[in-house]
C-alpha cells in the first residue's frame, strides 16, 4: 500500500486529468455552434466558471472523500499523511460542506479574476480558447480540490483515532 502521501498525489493528479478532459468536453457540448462566449452574460464565462467551481468542488469532494475512506479501510494509514494547513484545518470535515466552501471560495476568486479580465478589455473568448480556459481551470480546480478534500479527511481521521486512543486508555 502507498503512503498516505503518495496515495494523495496520486490521486489528485488522476482528479486533475480526468477534470482537464471532462470539463471541456461538457463546455464544447453546451457552446456547440457558438464562435465567441462574452464575459458576462447568462450563458457567458463568469455563470460558467462560477457554476463549475461549485459543481466540481462538491463532487469533487464526495468522490475524494469516499476513496478516502475506501482506502483507509484497506490499509492506508493517515498518521503519515500531508498534514493540513490551518485554513483547511478550520474548514467543515464533512465531504458536501467540504467541497461547498472550495467552491464557493473558487467561484469568488475566478469571478474577481473575470472582472480583472474585463478591466484589461477583455469583452469575451473565442470558442476555442474557452475550451482551453476550461481545460486548465478543470485540471487545476480538480487538483487542488482532491488534494485539499482528502488531506481534510485524513487528518479528520488521525483526529478521531486520537480522540479514540484517549477515550480507551481512560
Amino acid at each position: 500500500m502507498d503512503s498516505a502521501d503518495s496515495y494523495v498525489r496520486k490521486q489528485a493528479v488522476v482528479t486533475g486529468l480526468v477534470n482537464v478532459v471532462v470539463n471541456p468536453l461538457l463546455a464544447w457540448a453546451g457552446k456547440r455552434g457558438t464562435s465567441f462566449v462574452p464575459l458576462w452574460s447568462a450563458d457567458g464565462i463568469v455563470v460558467d466558471i462560477a457554476l463549475t467551481a461549485i459543481i466540481l468542488s462538491v463532487l469533487v469532494a464526495w468522490f475524494s472523500a469516499a476513496g478516502v475512506r475506501r482506502a483507509l479501510r484497506t490499509g492506508l494509514d493517515a498518521v503519515d499523511g500531508p498534514q493540513p494547513g490551518r485554513w483547511l484545518a478550520r474548514l467543515p470535515s464533512g465531504a458536501s460542506a467540504l467541497g461547498l466552501s472550495l467552491g464557493v471560495a473558487a467561484a469568488v476568486v475566478s469571478v474577481l479574476a473575470i472582472w480583472v479580465l474585463h478591466l484589461l478589455g477583455v469583452s469575451g473568448l473565442s470558442t476555442g480558447w474557452f475550451l482551453v480556459l476550461k481545460a486548465v481551470y478543470g485540471g487545476v480546480l480538480g487538483y487542488l480540490v482532491a488534494r485539499w478534500v482528502m488531506v481534510r479527511q485524513l487528518s479528520a481521521n488521525r483526529a478521531a483515532q486520537i480522540a479514540g486512543s484517549t477515550d480507551a486508555a481512560r
